[in-house]
């Protein structure tokens, strides 16, 4: 491989290990609206908490998040992602 392709790949691996791991350690940071997040907001506007911001409560109702990745499908994906970033790793340094 040419001395950029490796360079390439190396950082191809870094970043996707890196992005791995963060999917496998925290979840949670990943998904920052999920149906569940929404409809505990919704349960807390109901139970006289006061809105963060300008018809807050409209907009969670009108707008539902279009998917809900549970954290072991995050932490599948975050699996997927370290293994292919140690392979582009194994690449780079052959």
């Amino acid at each position: 491989m040419s001395a950029g392709g490796e360079g390439l790949f190396l950082g191809l691996g870094i970043m996707l290990a890196a992005g791995g791991i963060g999917a496998i350690i925290r979840p949670s940071a990943l998904v920052k609206e999920s149906r569940r997040n929404r409809d505990a907001r919704l349960r807390e506007l109901d139970a006289g908490a006061p809105e963060r911001f300008f018809e807050e409560r409209r907009e969670l109702e009108a707008y539902t998040p279009r998917f809900d990745l549970e954290h072991r499908t995050l932490r599948r994906f975050g699996g997927l992602a370290v293994a292919l970033g140690a392979l582009c790793i194994a690449a780079s340094v052959m």
